[in-house]
This record gives structure tokens, C-alpha cells and sequence, in this order.
């Protein structure tokens, strides 16, 4: 117990000395006329002594520049590494703050958040019982701090974000975030958004950014706010993001947190990331910069914002000090009495709810001068006002670009600057948007002849040894009727130098609006979100489109037709012949073909007045008896089918009864057949005829489709227009599904469908791929509907008048029409060589003549009967082998008791001999092998 108590003596007698030592400084500085300052440092802010080194070096600036302070005067730094400790309770580290300001007897404190780990804005809580008191974290939304804040205001922010946010149309988005702090800050944000329906999917930063891709790829959206109270923690993250891929030209990234250091590899990385990124800047000082005293072995540009933020809070310090000993001065105050020591932090109160603030904290607020973190001036509840937010965003190489500016304080602007500000809110665009001094971004598609990659067409080419491939940067990767309108319309704009950059869009679409998220995607996407500045390909002029983005003149004329395989590569069913009639109807008339040949064999077998009784009497040959047997009845059958005259005809009533209606029966038949055959051989053909929508769906042999949710899918299905509807609906009910990803995998399906499928697309692009190796596709001639081309811009940029002005004087003098045909008609060698201009007159001509695969139906069936005919053949050769020689020599010894007298003509086609003569010399008994003489 004694040794305890004494270590309790021992750690009081060090504290009373330490509060001895200190008053003994104060008392030094006091009588010395110097002013101090000091600050409490946190978990963050104690690292490595950094703040307190540039704490110092905002001194050493101070002290030596003497516009602040006379020479018998110093700002001194009051190290507080004796109370270092940060607090885990508010209370007790507002205590601290108290305890060391009535025992430091400084002018002026800088206090971090994280020295108490329970309070967001820990300075704001001593603000309301001394002052001043610098902050320089963001603070609370709401909190009614009256510390001096070194950075925005949370509520000055919130109007920042939602006028960017709404800039870029980001109206659907993942915030990622670090803590609550940072959360609470954007409460406002999704307040606004709540009211105007945004879609906002929050993720909590993981240490392992890659445990966050899954998350914020389920969430959908590819725009990626990301706000952090740390800023190592931001800067950790975005080099995971960097590693992983996620901050690629997919997705577009906006750094909420202000002025974030960037060093040069850094800003190299995001270069070569290909990434959209929009950043925050504050900084206008460039020159000061670079030639402040710093103990740092790092430029400031690439200090965090709030290290310079507190290196301001020093410089702010001593620009109060001036105003201070100025206006002392000027009362007649000299020397020492300049600073009196009045000028220390008042001492918290301990009843009184009345803060009681120095001399300096009055003269704080009439403070304004360029920091390294732009323009620093306070209100009277020491919130940074006067300020203006420079805003960059770009990609790849414009990275770094300019996009505009927003200022805290319109009138303070107009006044610093001596100008107008050209904008109706805190924003201004105006600048930028005329791109004097900026590459202008253009997003197109691959889409050819529109515009394709330079390399892979060499790539194309040098499979028929024209070309051999190489690489391509910058603008040069692309080539194409776009390209070659860009360089012409740069060359007749007037009024900006028109420097421009060309990217393909992402996601490979021209540009259509999500249902639910109403969000766009494609090329319009990029120019509403402000990612581009100009759309440039076959983007069709739509009235949806044009209430968010503004088109110029059309530079072309197109519309929607069909691209459909060539009829002469064609292979359709070989019988098609058949299709006219349908299975049932066939086997319903073979059933008939039989039957009535029955008949006939019937009817001549048990009528008397046919050819068999008629043979029996004598009253005909023989061999007449067999005319209407089963074989001869069948073949009668087959050669009146064909209309086409058969030896005998029936000599019966009953038979000729049966023909009359044979033959009537026949002729339907066969002209029905015929009438119908040339719409199932011509099936494949129909389409190449088609000139409206009501020619398409006037035919239902081939499955049409467009690309899913494409600008073609929506007007059909957005259209008032009847026919349009229904070609929807046709293509929605189709089963497979007739919508494809994008106009290549059309083309392949169209390829790959042997005329069983066809593409709806853009008029000049399905031209164009016609004209293409292998030559096997073609375009219908007339158009589902006549839409035009335009280039399209963001809404009310200055832009459109300027381009528009150069395309109404390209189509003037002709440049547009010849542009057209160059990539459409120009009969260079090598297109003649790649692409179809030299098909044979058959292979054109196949679009409308019957051809080899629209008859080879006919040619299998004569094939066929010329090997059932040889089957025949042999048969009949191995029978009469067999059997033929024994029917030889009966056949020759009855032929020697036969007249060899010709036999009389035979009436009734065939039937007995003229008025029913018989044979002299008998009745018709046995032959006695003398001729019977005919008359």
C-alpha cells in the first residue's frame, strides 16, 4: 500500500511539473509577444508525426514571410505529445480539450476527428466552448458546429453532389462508403434521390475490395460512387479496384472525396485503366505549391486534403494575426502591445452556455486568401465559404480534363474573376462544353462500314493476301465512313479548334432506355451521363432520343430492311414438289389412283360389253381380252394422270362412266397442283420482295427477328402504327426466340439458318455486310421504314449548332454523297478482290429464276425413276432367263396355226373389229392351222 501511494505522489509531482513547465512557457511567450498554436492528434493524425510536421511548416511559412507578423513577433508551435492518447469518450475528450487549452495558452487549436473514436466531429463539440477551433474533417450534416472547417460543409456538399449527380444523370448508382460517418454525410443525397426516384444500392467497403465485386455486380448499375472518411482508405481501395479490373471502361467511377492526392503513377494507372473517372479539386494555387517550406519529402499535390487542410488552418492563423495587429496599429498601438495576450483561447465555461470566443476569432471570419486548397474564407458560424470546386473527369488520356466548375459563392466569383458567371445554378458548364481548350470525347459502334477497327479489317484482308496487318493507336485504331465525316466536319467548323478523341462504346449498343431504371445504355447513355460528348455511327433519329439528347442535321438518310440468305444458297427440302397438297390429300388420291384401276380390272373381268367377254365371243383378239387386266388398268390410271392418250379406252358404259369421271377428277388435280407449285418452289424468294410491313407479315415461311431491346425492338414496339405491333408481336412470339444480342449475331443466324431466318437492321449497315465475302446474303428491296442519321450531343450544348453548321455545308457542296458512295460503290481493286462485285450473271440472276435448288426436287424424282426403271430392268432380264425360253417356244409353235394377216381396225378405241365381223371360215372354233382370211 506505501508503494502505491507513492507511486500516486510521484505521477501528481510530474503533472504539477508539467503544468509548471508549461505555464512558465506561456508566461515566456506572453512577455516575448509570441502567439501559439497547437493541436491534439488522433490514431491517424499521430502517425509518423506528418501533421505535426506540416503543423510546423505552416509556422516556419508564417514566421518567415513578415507580412503576418512583425519581427518582434513568432508564431510558435505548442507540442502536445505529452496529452497524445486519443479519447474512446466525448466527455472526456472534451475535458482534454478544455485541460489543454487553459494550460497551452494558445490562440488557436487544430483538432482531428479521430482523437475521440466516438464523435464524428469532435472539434465541433469544443466549438460551442471555445474557440477558435479548426476542423479539418468534413464534420457532421446538421451538427451546428461553429468550428472553423477547413473543408465544405456537409450541407454545402450535398448541393454539390446532387448537381453533379443530376449533370451526369446519374440516377441510379452503388455508393460505396467506409463508416456510418461517411454514410451520414450522403443522407441528404438519398433524401433528394428518394425524391426523385433515383435507384441508390449502398455497399460498405470490405478490407478485401474483392469481396465488394460480387455485391456491386448484383446491384446492376455500372456507375460507382465512392465517398470515404479516410482517405487511405479510399486510396486502398481504388488500387484494388485498379488490380481487379473494376475501374475499366465498364464502369464509370466518381470520387466523392475532395481533392484527393494523386501522385503521378497513380494518375498513370488510371490512365491506362481506361476507366471514366470524375474527380474533385479545390486547388487553384498552382504556383505556391511548389515552393512552400516543407519538411515532406512529397509535393503537396500529393498530400491527402486534409493534410493540406491543416497546413491552411496554419496559414489561416496567421493571416487573422494580420488583420489583428493591423487593426491594433491603427488604434496607435506599437512593439509588443501589438499581440497582447488576449489573443489566447478563452478558458471553456463551466455554467454560462455562452462561448466566449478571443480577438482573433472575429478577425478569423474577415479572413480570405489562396491556400493550397483554394480559396479560404469563413462565415460567422465557420463554415468555408467563397470556394470554387473545379470538377475532372475523363478517360484514358483525358483522364485529367476539365469539365467545369462549381462555386460556393456565385457573387464572390463574379467579383474575384471580373466576369460573368454563365450558368443559372452553382454550375458552370459553359466553358467546357465549347471544348476551345479540351479534346472532345466521341463514342461510336462497330458498325461497318461505319466505323470498324483498322486492325481487324487488315486482319480480313490478309486472308486474300492484301494486306498485312499492324498495330494502330489513337484515333488511327479506327477507319470507316465516321472517321473519314469527323476529319471533313473538322475541317468546316468555325469558331473552335475541333480536336477530338474516338472510343468505342462499352457495351457495344447504340443506345436504348431501361423500363424500370429508366436509366439509358449505349452511345445516348454515354452522352446523357456526360461520359461523351458526341455520338457518332447509324444512330437513328427517335422522339424518345431527342428528349434527352439534342441531334444535329442528319448527315444521312437510312431506314429498317431486311437482310435474308441469297435464294441461290438456298437448301431447302428436296420434295418440296409435294407441298402443294398436303400428306393426307396424297395418300387420299394414290387411294383413289388404286381404287378406280381396280375397277377398270373389274369391270372388264364381269362386264359383258368389256374387252375380256368381247375376247371370249371372238369378237376380238385375244389379247384384246387383256387390255383392262390389273397391270393395263393401272398403267391406263397412270398415263390419263399425266393427260396423256392410252391405246384402249373401256368399251363398256359402266367403264367409260367410271373414265368421264377419272378425267374430271385428274384435271382438279392436276391444275390445282400446278396453279400451287410455283408459290412452294418461290418460298424462298418471297422475302426479296418485300417493301413494307405489310409484305412481311403477309408471309409466315421465315422467322424474322431484330436485336433484343435494340432501338428497332423499341420503336416496333413503342409504335402507334398498327403493322409495327404486329411484327413485334410476330417476332416476341417466336419460338426460338427471333431476337438476338447484337446485329454480328444476326448475321451469323441469318447465315446459319438456310433461309429459314432473316434480320430486321439498319438499311446502310445490312448493305454493307451484303456486299461481303462469302456473297451469300442479300437485302430486301424496299424499307419496313425510313428513319435518318444524326450526330447527337448533350442537351443544349453549343456543340450542335456548330456541327450542324458543318454538315448542312458538307451536303451542300456534295462531300456527304460522295462519302456515301466511296464506302458503298468504289470499285477499287481490292474491294473488287474482297468484296461481291464480281458474282456471275447466274448467281444474280438466281435472286429471281427457278435454279438448280429450287427444281433439284424434279431431278431426284427422274433419278429415281431411272433406277427404279433399271431395277425393272434386271428383273425382267433374270425372269426371262428363267422362264423365258419355255414361253418362247409355246408362243412360236401357236403362232404357226395364227393368221399372219394384220387384224382390222378396232372401234371404240380399240374395241372388235368394224360392224362386228367374224372370221370366214369358222365361229369362232378351234384353229384347223389354216389362216383365217378378215373382212
Amino acid at each position: 500500500m506505501a508503494r502505491r501511494r507513492e507511486r500516486k505522489d510521484d505521477s501528481r509531482s510530474r503533472r504539477t511539473l508539467q503544468i509548471c513547465i508549461l505555464a512558465a512557457i506561456c508566461f515566456w511567450m506572453t512577455e516575448s509577444a509570441d502567439v501559439g498554436i497547437s493541436a491534439l492528434f488522433g490514431t491517424e493524425t499521430g502517425y509518423q508525426d506528418n501533421y505535426k510536421t506540416i503543423i510546423q511548416d505552416g509556422v516556419r511559412y508564417i514566421n518567415r514571410n513578415t507580412t503576418f507578423l512583425s519581427e518582434v513577433h513568432q508564431l510558435v508551435f505548442v507540442d502536445s505529445s505529452i496529452n497524445s492518447r486519443p479519447s474512446n469518450s466525448v466527455y472526456v475528450a472534451l475535458q482534454e480539450g478544455c485541460d489543454h487549452v487553459a494550460t497551452s495558452q494558445v490562440s488557436a487549436l487544430v483538432l482531428p476527428k479521430d482523437r475521440c473514436t466516438a464523435s464524428d466531429d469532435i472539434a465541433g463539440v469544443l466549438s460551442h466552448a471555445t474557440n477558435p477551433v479548426f476542423s479539418i474533417d468534413p464534420g457532421n450534416l446538421g451538427s451546428g458546429s461553429t468550428a472553423f472547417k477547413m473543408q465544405p460543409s456537409p450541407e454545402d456538399m450535398t448541393s454539390f453532389y446532387i448537381d453533379i449527380l443530376s449533370y451526369y444523370s446519374w440516377m441510379n448508382f452503388t455508393l460505396l462508403y467506409d463508416d456510418g460517418g461517411a454514410f451520414a454525410n450522403m443522407e441528404g443525397v438519398m433524401e433528394y434521390a428518394t425524391m426523385n426516384k433515383w435507384n441508390i444500392s449502398t455497399v460498405i467497403i470490405d478490407e478485401e475490395f474483392g469481396n465488394n465485386i460480387p455485391m456491386i455486380e448484383e446491384r446492376g448499375s455500372k456507375n460507382i460512387f465512392i465517398y470515404c472518411s479516410s482517405e487511405i482508405i479510399l486510396r486502398n481501395t481504388i488500387d484494388q479496384a485498379l488490380l481487379f479490373g473494376t475501374m475499366g471502361p465498364a464502369y464509370t467511377w466518381m470520387i466523392g472525396n475532395m481533392d484527393m492526392g494523386i501522385d503521378r503513377q497513380f494518375l498513370e494507372d488510371l490512365e491506362d485503366s481506361n476507366g471514366f473517372v470524375t474527380r474533385f479539386n479545390m486547388n487553384y494555387t498552382r504556383e505556391q505549391q511548389y515552393a512552400l517550406p516543407t519538411a515532406r519529402n512529397t509535393p503537396t499535390g500529393e498530400w491527402q486534403f486534409r493534410e493540406r487542410c491543416a497546413f491552411d488552418a496554419v496559414i489561416a492563423v496567421g493571416h487573422g494575426l494580420r488583420l489583428y495587429r493591423k487593426k491594433r496599429v491603427a488604434d496607435g498601438n506599437t512593439g509588443s502591445s501589438v499581440l497582447p495576450g488576449d489573443s489566447s483561447m478563452p478558458a471553456c465555461p463551466t455554467s454560462s452556455l455562452v462561448v466566449n470566443e478571443n480577438d482573433l476569432t472575429y478577425y478569423l471570419k474577415e479572413v480570405t486568401f489562396e491556400g493550397i486548397t483554394g480559396t479560404v474564407a469563413f462565415d460567422d458560424e465557420g463554415n468555408r465559404v467563397n470556394y470554387t470546386i473545379t470538377v475532372r473527369s475523363g478517360q484514358g488520356e483525358t483522364i485529367d480534363q476539365i469539365r467545369g466548375d462549381w462555386t460556393q459563392n456565385i457573387e464572390y466569383w463574379e467579383d474575384k474573376w471580373n466576369r460573368k458567371w454563365e450558368s443559372e445554378g452553382r454550375f458552370n458548364v459553359t466553358t467546357y462544353n465549347y471544348g476551345n481548350d479540351r479534346k472532345i470525347k466521341v463514342v461510336s459502334i462497330e458498325a461497318e462500314p461505319f466505323l470498324f477497327l483498322r486492325e481487324k479489317r487488315a486482319q480480313e484482308l490478309n486472308q486474300y493476301n492484301l494486306r498485312q496487318s499492324s498495330t494502330y493507336t489513337g484515333n488511327d485504331r479506327y477507319e470507316g465512313y465516321i472517321m473519314d465525316l469527323l476529319a471533313r466536319i473538322k475541317s468546316n467548323m468555325r469558331g473552335i479548334d475541333f480536336d477530338y478523341e474516338v472510343e468505342l462504346v462499352p457495351d457495344n449498343k447504340y443506345g436504348n432506355k431501361d423500363v424500370f431504371s429508366e436509366e439509358w445504355d449505349g452511345m445516348i447513355g454515354e452522352v446523357v451521363r456526360r461520359k461523351a460528348d458526341i455520338a457518332a455511327g447509324p444512330l437513328t433519329v427517335t422522339e424518345e432520343r431527342e428528349r434527352h439528347v439534342d441531334f444535329t442535321f442528319s448527315f444521312m438518310s437510312g431506314g429498317v430492311k431486311l437482310l435474308l440468305q441469297n435464294p441461290y444458297f438456298v437448301q431447302h427440302y428436296i420434295f418440296r414438289l409435294t407441298y402443294p397438297f398436303g400428306i393426307e390429300v396424297w395418300f387420299i388420291n394414290l387411294i383413289v389412283f388404286l381404287l378406280v384401276a381396280l375397277l377398270l380390272f373389274l369391270f372388264n373381268y364381269f362386264d359383258p360389253y368389256e374387252w375380256q367377254a368381247a375376247a371370249e365371243r371372238g369378237e376380238t383378239f385375244e389379247e384384246n381380252g387383256k387390255n383392262f387386266n390389273l397391270k393395263n388398268s393401272l398403267w391406263f390410271c397412270t398415263t390419263t394422270m399425266f393427260l396423256q392418250s392410252y391405246d384402249n379406252s373401256p368399251r363398256s358404259n359402266a367403264g367409260r362412266t367410271l373414265t368421264a369421271f377419272w378425267w374430271v377428277f385428274i384435271l382438279v388435280m392436276v391444275f390445282l397442283y400446278l396453279f400451287n407449285l410455283t408459290f412452294f418452289i418461290n418460298s424462298n424468294k418471297r422475302l426479296v420482295h418485300v417493301k413494307d410491313a405489310g409484305d412481311l407479315l403477309d408471309q409466315d415461311d421465315v422467322v424474322f427477328g431484330t436485336v433484343d431491346e435494340g432501338s428497332i425492338y423499341w420503336y416496333l414496339y413503342k409504335s402507334s402504327i398498327p403493322e409495327y405491333n404486329r411484327i413485334w408481336q410476330r417476332m416476341y412470339s417466336a419460338q426460338p426466340s427471333a431476337f438476338v444480342k447484337n446485329t454480328t449475331e444476326g448475321v451469323e443466324r441469318v447465315r446459319n439458318s438456310n433461309g429459314f431466318f432473316a434480320f430486321l437492321g439498319e438499311a446502310g449497315e445490312l448493305d454493307y455486310i451484303a456486299s461481303k465475302r462469302p456473297c451469300n446474303l442479300m437485302v430486301s428491296g424496299g424499307y419496313i421504314d425510313r428513319t435518318t442519321y444524326a450526330l447527337a450531343v448533350q442537351t443544349d450544348s453549343p456543340l450542335r449548332d456548330q456541327l450542324s453548321y458543318a454538315i448542312e455545308t458538307l451536303r451542300d457542296s456534295g462531300v456527304l454523297e460522295d462519302l456515301q458512295r466511296e464506302w458503298w460503290e468504289r470499285e477499287s481493286e481490292i474491294n473488287n478482290r474482297y468484296r461481291c462485285n464480281n458474282l456471275t450473271t447466274w448467281e444474280r440472276q438466281g435472286v429471281f429464276s427457278f435454279t438448280v435448288n429450287d427444281l433439284q426436287g424434279v431431278y431426284f424424282m427422274l433419278l429415281l425413276g431411272f433406277l427404279v426403271a433399271f431395277i425393272v430392268f434386271l428383273l425382267e432380264v433374270i425372269f426371262f432367263a428363267a422362264f423365258g425360253g419355255k414361253s418362247k417356244g409355246t408362243r412360236n409353235k401357236s403362232r404357226g396355226g395364227v393368221s399372219r394377216n394384220p387384224p382390222p381396225p378396232m372401234s371404240g378405241g380399240g374395241g372388235g373389229p368394224i360392224g362386228g365381223g367374224q372370221p370366214i371360215g369358222g365361229g369362232g372354233g378351234k384353229s384347223d392351222g389354216k389362216e383365217k382370211m378378215w373382212i
